[in-house]
C-alpha cells in the first residue's frame, strides 16, 4: 500500500507545475502560510474573472507548509486525501462485486490517466475526486437500489453533505451532485417523514463542516460580494445536441485510459515530445488503442439487459445502475444549457465515481481467466508507460525544474519570488510588482540574445532562443512571446503568441526551446519578439542558510547534474513524507473506518 501511495505521490511530483493554473492554486496557499492573513476566496473561474469563495482551497496547500515547510508538503497532503479516497471506494467495490480481482480493481482505480493526472498534483480539479468519491459512496448506500448496510442512512446523507460543501469551495462543478442528493432522499420516502427529517438534518450537519470556512467570507463582503462574482458564470442558451454524444464518450473515458489529452497541449507539441522519447511509443500505443476501446465496449455493454447478468440475484442493481449512466448523461448535457463554460470533460470530474463503478460492472460480464490475463498486462503496460511519462517530464515541467526558488520563497516567507494572483482577485493584492527600488521594463530587461527556427517533423515550428535577464534586481517569470510570420513581400501572413514558462534570475542566460504548432499558411521569414512577463522579487544569492540560489541551478558550475540533483532531492523527501503519513494517519484511518463499517461508527 505505501509503494503505491508513494509511487503515486511521485507521478503527482513529476507533473506540470509552473503553468499558471497551477501556480495560481499553488501560491493561494503560499500567501496564507506567508502572511498568515485568512483566505477569503478560492480558485479562479477565468471564463468570467471571478472567484469561488471559501478558505479550503488556499488551507489545504497553506496547512501542510505550516507543518513541513517544504514544497513538496502540499503534494504529500493531497496524495493521503485521494489515496484513501480510491482505497475506500475500492473496497467498496470489492464488495459489491466479491468475485473481481482485488488486484484489478484496486489496481486499475490507483493507476488510470484521470486519477493519476487529477488527484495527484496541486490543481483545484485534483482535490474534487477525494470529496466526489466520499459523496458517492453515501449516495450508492443511501439509495435502496444499491445499499450494502456499511453505511446508515443518516451516515450517508452526511458524508453527502460534507462533499458537497467541500466541492463547492473548490470547483463549480458542486451544482452536478444536487440531483443525485434530491434521488438519494427522496428514494428513501418509505422510512417515513420523521426519518426523512433526520437525513435531511444529518446532510445538514455534513454540509456545515466544510461549510464553516465560507462564513468569514460571507461576513466581510456580503452575500452578492462575498460570492466572488460566480453568477456571472449562469448564462442560459442553447447547446447542440451532439454534445450529448461527446459528454458520453468523456464521461466513459474517465475509467479508461485516455491519454492523449494528457500528453502535452497540442499535436506539434505531441509529436515533438515522442520524437524526444520515442522509447515511450510503444508503451504509449498499447495504452491509447485500450483507452479508445474500451468506452467503446462500455457503450455496447450498456446494453445488455438485466436477465444477461451473471449474477441473478443482484440483476437489479445492473438496471439501475444502466439509468444512472444515462440519468448522468443528461444531467450533464443539461447543465450546459445554463452556464457559460464550453463543454469540458473536468467540468463534470465530480461525476466520475460513477463511472468507475459503472467499469467494474461491466467487467463482470467478461471475468475469465483469458480476460484476467489479458486486464493484467495492459495494467502493467499502463503502469510503465506512466511510470516513463513522469522520467520523460521531470526535468522539463515539474517543481523540480526550478524547486529552489519556491523552496526560498517559503523559507522567506515572500510569495513574490513565485508569483502573483491573477489581476481580478479580489483578495489578491499586489498583482504586480511594485518596489520603486526596483525598475524594469521587460522590453528592455529581456533581451533575444540568438533565435533561429526549423520545420520539424509533421510540419510544426521549432524555434530555438537565447535569453538574457540584463536587469540586476528583477526576476522575470511566464515570458510572452510573438512569433510574425511574413511571406517574400514582408505582408504577415500569421502571428502567434504563447507563454515561456521559466524563470529567468538577474544576469541568467539560457536556451530554450520552443514549439509554435503548425504551419498553417507559407511563409518567408519569421521573427520573434518578447512583448511581456511576470516581474519578481529575485531569489539572494545565498541565504541565511548558505542555500544556493536556484538560478545558480542552471549554470555551468553545478557540481550535481540536473538528474542527479533531483534524485538527491527526492530522496531527501521521504522523511518528510514518513512524518506527515504518521501525523494524519489515525484520522485517515477513521475516515476508512467509517467507509468500512466499523461497529461502532456505522450505527450513529
Amino acid at each position: 500500500m505505501f509503494g503505491l501511495f508513494f509511487l503515486r505521490l511521485l507521478f503527482g511530483l513529476s507533473r506540470e507545475f509552473f503553468f499558471e493554473d497551477e501556480t495560481q492554486i499553488y501560491v493561494l496557499g503560499l500567501r496564507y502560510y506567508a502572511t498568515g492573513h485568512w483566505p477569503f476566496f478560492g480558485p479562479d473561474v477565468v471564463w468570467t474573472r471571478s472567484e469561488i469563495p471559501g478558505a479550503l482551497q488556499a488551507l489545504l496547500v497553506g496547512l501542510p507548509l505550516k507543518i513541513a515547510p517544504i514544497p513538496e508538503s502540499p503534494f504529500v497532503l493531497l496524495n493521503l486525501l485521494s489515496f484513501t479516497a480510491i482505497a475506500a471506494f475500492s473496497w467498496y467495490v470489492c464488495q459489491r462485486l466479491p468475485g473481481m480481482p482485488r488486484w484489478l480493481v484496486w489496481g486499475w482505480f490507483v493507476t488510470i490517466p484521470w486519477t493519476l493526472q487529477f488527484s495527484t498534483h496541486v490543481i483545484n480539479p485534483s482535490y474534487v475526486l477525494p470529496a466526489a468519491l466520499v459523496f458517492f459512496l453515501g449516495f450508492f448506500e443511501a439509495l435502496p437500489a444499491f445499499s450494502l448496510g456499511h453505511l446508515s442512512p443518516l451516515t450517508a446523507h452526511f458524508l453527502m453533505g460534507a462533499a458537497v460543501t467541500w466541492v463547492m469551495q473548490i470547483h463549480m462543478s458542486w451544482p452536478l451532485l444536487l440531483p443525485y442528493v434530491v434521488i438519494a432522499w427522496i428514494s428513501r420516502r418509505h422510512d417515513g417523514i420523521r426519518a426523512l427529517a433526520r437525513y435531511g438534518a444529518a446532510f445538514g450537519v455534513g454540509a456545515v463542516i466544510p461549510g464553516l470556512l465560507l462564513i468569514p467570507t460571507f461576513l466581510r463582503y456580503g452575500i452578492d460580494a462575498g460570492s466572488g462574482g460566480t453568477l456571472r458564470n449562469i448564462r442560459p442558451h442553447p447547446v447542440n445536441p451532439w454534445v450529448l454524444v461527446t459528454t458520453l464518450a468523456r464521461f466513459l473515458s474517465f475509467a479508461s485510459l485516455e491519454i492523449n489529452r494528457f500528453i502535452s497541449t497540442d499535436g506539434a507539441k505531441r509529436i515533438e515530445f515522442f520524437e524526444r522519447h520515442a522509447w515511450l511509443v510503444p508503451a504509449a500505443a498499447v495504452v491509447w488503442a485500450a483507452g479508445v476501446l474500451q468506452p467503446i465496449w462500455m457503450f455496447r455493454e450498456w446494453w445488455r439487459r438485466s436477465t444477461e447478468w451473471p449474477e441473478p440475484q443482484s440483476a437489479m442493481e445492473w438496471r439501475a445502475l444502466r439509468l444512472l449512466v444515462a440519468g448522468t448523461v443528461l444531467v450533464v448535457y443539461a447543465s450546459y444549457w445554463f452556464v457559460f463554460e464550453p463543454a469540458q470533460a473536468h467540468a463534470f470530474y465530480v461525476l466520475a465515481p460513477i463511472a468507475f463503478m459503472f467499469a467494474a460492472y461491466c467487467w463482470r460480464f467478461v471475468d475469465s481467466a483469458r480476460w484476467r490475463a489479458f486486464a493484467a498486462g495492459i495494467l502493467t503496460v499502463n503502469v510503465m508507460f506512466h511510470a516513463g511519462l513522469a522520467v520523460a517530464e521531470m526535468s522539463s515541467q515539474s517543481l523540480y525544474k526550478n524547486r529552489g526558488i519556491v523552496a526560498t520563497a517559503i523559507r522567506l516567507r515572500e510569495p513574490e519570488m513565485f508569483a502573483h494572483r491573477r489581476a481580478f482577485a479580489i483578495d489578491g493584492a499586489p498583482y504586480a510588482l511594485q518596489d520603486p527600488a526596483r525598475p524594469y521594463d521587460v522590453r528592455r530587461d529581456v533581451e533575444i540574445l540568438t533565435s533561429t527556427w526549423r520545420i520539424g517533423m509533421g510540419r510544426s515550428l521549432r524555434w530555438r532562443i537565447t535569453l538574457r535577464n540584463k536587469s540586476d534586481v528583477v526576476a522575470f517569470r511566464d515570458l510572452l512571446y510573438i512569433t510574425t510570420y511574413r511571406d517574400r513581400d514582408a505582408r504577415v501572413v500569421d502571428q502567434r503568441h504563447e507563454f515561456i514558462k521559466d524563470f529567468f534570475e538577474p544576469g541568467v542566460v539560457r536556451t530554450i526551446d520552443v514549439n509554435d504548432g503548425y504551419v498553417r499558411s507559407p511563409f518567408a521569414s519569421a521573427t520573434i519578439e518578447i512583448a511581456a512577463a511576470e516581474a519578481l522579487l529575485p531569489v539572494p544569492e545565498r541565504g541565511a542558510s548558505n542555500d544556493i540560489a536556484p538560478h545558480s541551478f542552471h549554470t555551468r558550475s553545478t557540481i550535481l547534474s540536473h538528474g542527479a540533483r533531483q534524485t538527491r532531492q527526492m530522496l531527501a523527501l521521504l522523511p518528510h513524507v514518513v512524518a506527515f503519513v504518521r501525523m494524519v494517519g489515525p484520522y485517515l484511518s477513521w475516515a476508512m473506518a467509517v467507509v468500512k463499517g466499523h461497529p461502532g461508527l456505522r450505527d450513529r
